[in-house]
């Protein structure tokens, strides 16, 4: 309860047991110099009239003349319970009686601030949140650009891939497109998602165990994902394969991938056709 509201639940209850009304306790306080209505006093109840020092002095004096019994300040204030203050603070009814008589008080102590509750922190964390599609897309765009840029049988196999069930599922796990994802599995490991679990699990492996090397893979592109995005591009195994005839070093290929994210960055770059030809078909096996 804020101080308006107690005070005007002291002002009830003296209507109450005195049989007073506001018309009555706003014509008396104007006899101190006070402009108060009826409507004023009962703005308190609705934190629309200030609980001012002024306003509780001449209330204070009001209540008396109409009365006959002296008051002082900490009468507004009986019983038990706390009483809101400006900034988030609070004092017990009791704490606040002493100090409106004059004598040492406590204050409630302020619950410590959560850092996300702080506006700025959260204005960020929405920026932030608004910002991550548009950070999926252009990392989605730079995976299908890095492998179409790739050495020949990289290229070749991304050329003439089509996503599966299970890319596709395993893309909107991570947050990328499903061509990405065919990409990534492609650059890290040499082949695409349903080939790599296949070649962990083993031949004739149930699909339990298909399903828990699916999930080891997506866990292990999640992570390299985030560190692409904390820390830049990093070097795909598949870039790096010495045997290739369009690699002839690996410098040469770390420019070639800088360049491709530069012009990502830039706008240059667009992929959304390769991404129309080679959008998901439905098929392919799922082993999760």
């Amino acid at each position: 309860m804020r101080i308006n509201e107690a005070i005007y639940a002291y002002i009830d209850s003296m209507r109450a047991t005195k049989g007073l009304t506001l018309d009555q306790i706003a014509t008396e306080a104007r006899r101190y110099g006070a402009t108060w209505t009826p409507g004023f006093i009962s703005g308190m109840k609705r934190n629309a009239s200030a609980a001012s020092l002024f306003n509780m002095l001449i209330l204070v004096k009001s209540l008396e003349s109409l009365t006959g019994k002296p008051l002082v300040l900490s009468d507004l204030f009986p019983g038990e319970g706390e009483i809101k203050l400006d900034g988030g603070g609070s004092i017990s009814r009791e704490e606040l009686r002493k100090a409106l008589n004059g004598n040492h008080f406590e204050l409630l102590g302020i619950p410590p601030k959560k850092m996300s509750d702080d506006p700025v922190i959260q204005q960020l964390n929405q920026a932030l949140l608004n910002s991550i599609p548009n950070i999926m897309a252009k990392v989605s765009e730079y995976l299908v650009s890095t492998a179409l840029n790739g050495p020949s049988k990289i290229r070749n196999e991304m050329t003439h891939h089509s996503p599966t069930l299970s890319e596709q599922r395993a893309a909107d796990k991570v947050g990328i497109t499903a061509p990405a994802f065919a990409a990534i599995c492609l650059l890290r490991y040499g082949r695409f998602l349903d080939e790599e679990t296949a070649r962990r699990a083993g031949q004739n492996s149930s699909p339990q165990k298909r399903g828990r090397e699916t999930r080891g893979v997506i866990e292990e592109i999640d992570l390299c994902i985030d560190h692409m995005i904390n820390d830049g591009p990093i070097g795909f195994p598949a870039l790096q394969d010495s045997n290739s005839t369009d690699l002839t070093t690996h410098d040469d290929e770390q420019s070639r991938v800088a360049e491709t994210l530069n012009k990502l960055r830039r706008g240059d770059l667009d992929i959304a056709a390769y991404e129309d030809e080679h959008k998901f078909d439905g098929d392919g096996d799922d082993p999760a």
